[in-house]
């Protein structure tokens, strides 16, 4: 879930602003995380099960 959904969520947020020292872009992380809304990663997990089915299927090829 992290990779295909949390990540991206993330991202979008950290990267509203630029960051000119690590210390900035870790403390943007952190708070994106906290502020990350519970109903976005339960779906983001209830949907693991089936991205490993198509991971199977497609014979771990790409797909979207």
């Amino acid at each position: 879930p992290l990779d295909y959904s949390v990540w991206g969520a993330v991202e979008k947020v950290v990267n509203y602003v630029p960051h000119t020292t690590i210390t900035s872009l870790k403390s943007s992380i952190v708070d994106a995380m906290d502020s990350l809304n519970k109903d976005h990663l339960v779906k983001a997990c209830s949907q693991f099960r089936h991205r490993l089915e198509l991971v199977v299927e497609f014979d771990g090829d790409h797909f979207e």
